[in-house]
């Protein structure tokens, strides 16, 4: 027997009910081990425990959020209540977004001409709501109280579908007694058998004829939280790693830019409906920015007026946007390779390179599509360099990945001749566009040597995450907030 377990036998001899407390005062044990043997000697039947149920709270971080203060539709109510209605245009923040989402579902507040305007139902209701103050005495208790009315219950369902807090059934150990057997136990010699493995143990020649205690795997042990990286900053630095294997150097850009390096630049029409506000994020402020090229911004100007036959405006040129994809940053090296390469015609070539980072489009979010995402650009520069080249160097970028690729002719303004990439999801499932690529055109890399040509891709990353993991159905999923599911996933 275990010196943990003859410790607790002993202390229990006199017969009386303990607290796991005083237990573990009285053997000087600390809590996992006075557990750990208490569980033993149970499933031996040397000790009986008095056990109570109750059902433990742990609150998400969100969920601390509100009981220190007040759920976001009660705060959002007060300002309703004093003030009738509040222009949409103003509830811009994430808590103003959730705020405006419950305070309808609730019926606290309907929307009326571009205005949320309160309802009878909403000045009937008081602030703070009793929803807020049972979330504040939830968050002192730690546990759900015994006896709950069915309207605080309803509650408590509602802050988990939420995800504010979550709720596990816990069996507390609330005295510990000798049982009549464990009275009539006399072997108190701990020799027997031998519980702790030493150097000595392993290495002696008679380790097959020693008696080693039987361990109970079913015996609950607590939960540790270990240290995980999210599966999408996992697969960003593979990303890297794997093009950096490949002979690529990584290059990086701004986020907000002119709309002539994410547009005009790539040969995309001035008149183009992805240039909308349906498509792009503009910005308010700053509203335009210069463009420092001045030569490339005329040849540009030049190019796109003669191909598109379009009036050109310069203001639709300096309107500043959020990127809406990783060439914008390529385009930028391609500049500068031009400008390098006519001081010197003999720059070593070819010259790979690859960015990763965010991009920003006004989609609407489904499965597949977000507003916010991350993408990588790769880049080749060389002589003599065809399709054969691109496809070869994407195979082998996605064989990297255990995923098989297709390529289907496509149209993009700023390639000819362009092809998708698709992957399949799974044996049998469904073909998945995961990127484009093709060759840039010549009317926007301005190299005039023919035998010298550029090959282009934009590859969606989180796209990628629905191929590598089986158990997610939607790129949606990879931006969840619960850190419980970051905690608790499977590692792919």
């Amino acid at each position: 027997m275990h010196k943990y377990e003859l410790a607790i036998i002993k202390s229990l001899q006199d017969g009386k009910s303990k607290t796991p407390e005083q237990l573990m005062e009285e053997v000087n044990l600390g809590k996992d081990e006075l557990l750990w043997a208490i569980e033993n000697l149970s499933n031996i039947s040397l000790i009986e425990l008095q056990r109570e149920k109750e059902l433990a709270i742990s609150f998400f971080p969100e969920g601390e959020v509100y009981a220190n203060s007040l759920l976001p539709e009660d705060s959002l109510l007060e300002k309703l209540k004093s003030q009738k209605k509040l222009e949409l245009k103003t509830l811009i923040s994430e808590k103003d977004r959730i705020a405006l989402q419950w305070c309808i579902k609730k019926k606290l507040a309907q929307i009326k001409d571009g205005y949320l305007i309160i309802t009878p139902s909403g000045e009937k209701n008081k602030v703070p709501s009793n929803e807020s103050i049972l979330l504040n005495s939830l968050s002192k208790l730690k546990v759900v109280p015994k006896h709950i009315s069915a309207e605080e219950r309803s509650s408590i369902d509602e802050f988990k579908s939420r995800k504010l807090l979550e709720i596990k059934e816990k069996n507390n150990i609330l005295s510990i007694k000798i049982s009549k057997k464990g009275l009539e136990f006399k072997d108190f010699s701990d020799s027997e058998h031998i519980d702790e493995l030493t150097k000595e143990i392993i290495t002696s020649k008679n380790i097959e004829s020693l008696k080693f205690k039987k361990y109970d795997i079913s015996v609950g042990v607590p939960s540790e939280i270990v240290s995980m990286r999210h599966p999408l900053r996992s697969l960003i630095n593979d990303i890297k790693i794997t093009f950096s294997q490949m002979g690529f150097n990584e290059i990086s850009g701004p986020i907000i830019e002119p709309s002539f390096w994410v547009f005009d630049s790539l040969f995309v029409p001035q008149d183009h409906p992805a240039r909308d506000t349906q498509d792009t994020f503009h910005l308010s402020n700053p509203e335009f920015l210069d463009i420092e090229e001045q030569e490339y911004l005329k040849q540009i100007k030049k190019t796109n007026t003669k191909a598109w036959k379009i009036k050109w405006n310069d203001n639709d040129a300096k309107s500043a946007v959020l990127r809406t994809q990783m060439t914008s940053v390529s385009v930028r090296y391609i500049r500068e390779f031009i400008k390098q390469f006519a001081k010197d015609k003999n720059q070593l070539l070819p010259k790979k390179l690859f960015t990763v980072g965010r991009v920003f489009r006004n989609e609407n979010l489904d499965y597949k599509h977000l507003t916010d995402f991350y993408q990588t650009d790769g880049i080749i520069i060389g002589k003599n360099l065809t399709l054969s080249n691109l496809f070869d160097t994407l195979i082998t970028f996605y064989k990297a990945f255990n995923v098989n690729i297709r390529f289907k002719p496509a149209y993009f303004p700023f390639v000819e001749p362009g092809a998708e990439i698709f992957a399949q999801l799974g044996e049998k499932g469904e073909w998945l566009e995961i990127g484009g690529s093709g060759i840039i055109r010549r009317e926007i890399t301005g190299i005039k040597r023919k035998d010298i040509s550029v090959l282009a891709w934009g590859l969606g990353i989180e796209r990628m995450l629905l191929l590598k993991d089986k158990n997610m159905k939607s790129i949606t999923e990879y931006y969840n907030s619960d850190l419980g599911w970051l905690r608790s996933r499977e590692l792919i």
